[in-house]
């Protein structure tokens, strides 16, 4: 019974130790890190070392892969140039088993002084070390309980029980690399190869199977990478495939060797790290090492043909490609006139989307597609939305910036009269997306099925409208725009005294929704009314 109090607390301390260590060394690396790696994209040397360094001091391969993933996400980085980050970063975690598999009691004793140390001096209390001092006691909590496990399984070595599994395990070669995999895909695969090293260290655990825990750990580890990116599709979840597949090349190579060593006796793996040294717990350390750095080397090679694999698994999806600036570069040395030429470019891209917002709750088709993005073309609003908000959060950015740099008058005033065309489509965008939306239920109710798609055509002949006249402006063009886009709270007053009329019967709740859709509609017109005072200016 002691026996199994100190394992289970043992285990205990391993996992809050984990949790403390990699939560917080997220919050040490913090924006500077982000940016680190936003540097390291698209150079393989740089790639490699960021992440090298990202796995050794965030300690979690699944938090680096989630970065990367917003920089992909935010159009700073493609998947092919960010996986290099994501290969390396698994040998940079390999740190914390070479802590455990050290003189851990030194280690533990040192660590736990230092965050004394910390607490007596107001270190726990400043913002600025608060997180490393807990980084700190979660790694010396890691340790403690690698010590505990290592203690409670030593007198494992002489039970029965033990050496009957053992017994097994011999007839059984697989089982370690089983069981590797399995505890992997419900925590962390690192932790897995930890708790390995302890039994191991304890005597517990022959080195053969110790060996198989942890390819079958990182196996696990790349399964979890799955599961916890199930929510995620297109270019987002092209980083949590290429885990699974970096996972499966070491496996790939490193389970046939260890298969042929202990089969044919062929002096491969265990007799390299046995040569290496004669630490039973650094030589479990070392194989994880090998497995990482094996897969890293393989996976470089084979870089092109992954990358195909996974994007043709898991294709970039519409609202993606809207998302994504097509025209824009963040690039200091961008003339202002240049700048002005990319955000006009990324803002016709917006305005030419809007009437497509009413194609689900049009009776017509859309005849004029000329110079729309396929992606556009059946697109729901919800997509259409979430695509302009990225798309207007970008050039907002952009022209953020560009405002902070020295042009003169007239370029700024442009950029400025950019900016709050910016602003309105990104008002546009969410309206129209609502319009939809209350079309669409509204269109449920018979009565005012005709109502509906009264408001939808006229909102779609205004919006295509708008867009045609605007890619070539002059003064009359302007007058007929503003015209055409003028007040309609008169014509809809009238038209919501037609449908009373028509349809006495109609329920409190169409009622409701009429005079709320009818708001939409005049909203997103008057909305349109105020971007032709914008091309006016």
């Amino acid at each position: 019974m002691t026996i199994a109090i100190g394992l289970f607390a043992g285990l205990g301390f391993i996992f809050i130790g984990t949790q403390f260590l990699t939560a917080n060394m997220k919050q040490v690396a913090g924006p500077r890190f982000h940016r680190l790696v936003g540097r390291a994209t698209g150079h393989p040397i740089k790639a490699m070392f960021a992440g090298i360094a990202a796995g050794a001091v965030i300690q979690s391969t699944n938090a680096v892969t989630f970065i990367v993933i917003s920089l992909v996400s935010a159009g700073a980085a493609t998947v092919r140039s960010a996986m290099p980050i994501v290969t390396w970063s698994y040998a940079g975690s390999t740190l914390r088993l070479l802590l455990a598999s050290l003189n851990i009691g030194a280690v533990i004793s040192t660590a736990i002084g230092l965050v004394g140390l910390a607490f007596l001096f107001g270190y726990d209390r400043d913002a600025k070390y608060r997180n490393l001092v807990a980084a700190l006691m979660g790694l010396a909590l890691l340790l403690f309980g690698v010590q505990m496990m290592v203690q409670a399984s030593v007198p494992l070595r002489d039970s029965p029980s033990v050496q009957a599994v053992l017994a097994f395990a011999n007839h059984f070669y697989l089982w370690g690399f089983i069981a590797g995999t399995a505890l992997a895909a419900v925590i962390q695969g690192q932790t897995v190869s930890i708790i390995a090293l302890a039994l191991v260290d304890g005597g517990v655990l022959g080195l053969d199977q110790a060996f198989l825990i942890v390819v079958g750990a990182n196996l696990g580890a790349g399964i979890m990478s799955i599961v916890q990116g199930s929510g995620l599709a297109g270019t987002a979840r092209q980083l949590n495939l290429y885990q699974l597949i970096l996972k499966l090349v070491g496996v790939g190579v490193m389970l046939p060797l260890l298969m042929i060593e202990h089969y044919a006796h062929v002096p491969l793996i265990e007799a390299l790290v046995r040569g290496i040294t004669g630490d039973a717990a650094l030589q479990v350390t070392i194989v994880h090492w090998m497995f990482q750095i094996v897969s890293a080397v393989v996976a470089s090679a084979l870089n092109g043909p992954l990358f195909a694999l996974v994007e043709r698994l898991s294709p970039e999806t519409a609202q993606e490609a809207l998302g994504k600036p097509r025209y824009i570069q963040f690039n200091d040395a961008v003339e202002p006139l240049a700048a002005i030429g990319m955000v006009e470019q990324e803002q016709m891209r917006l305005l030419r989307r809007l009437p497509f917002f009413l194609s689900k709750v049009r009776s017509e088709k859309d005849d004029d597609l000329e110079g729309v993005e396929p992606q556009v073309v059946g697109a729901s609003p919800k997509v259409l939305k979430q695509a302009g908000q990225e798309l207007t959060a970008t050039v907002d950015s952009f022209l953020k910036k560009r405002l902070q740099m020295p042009g003169d008058q007239e370029q700024l005033d442009e950029l400025m009269r950019l900016w709050n065309a910016n602003q309105i489509l990104k008002t546009l965008n969410d309206s129209l997306a609502a319009l939809a939306q209350g079309l669409s239920v509204l269109k449920a109710a018979p009565a005012a099925k005709g109502f509906a798609g009264a408001l939808a055509e006229s909102a779609h002949a205004l919006t295509a409208t708008v867009v045609t006249e605007a890619e070539s402006v002059d003064a009359d063009t302007l007058e007929t725009l503003s015209t055409l886009t003028g007040d309609r709270a008169a014509l809809m007053k009238k038209l919501r005294e037609d449908l009373w009329t028509r349809a006495p019967d109609l329920s409190a709740a169409d009622r409701q929704a009429v005079w709320s859709t009818a708001n939409m509609f005049e909203h997103a017109v008057w909305q349109l009314n105020h971007y032709v005072g914008n091309l006016a200016r």
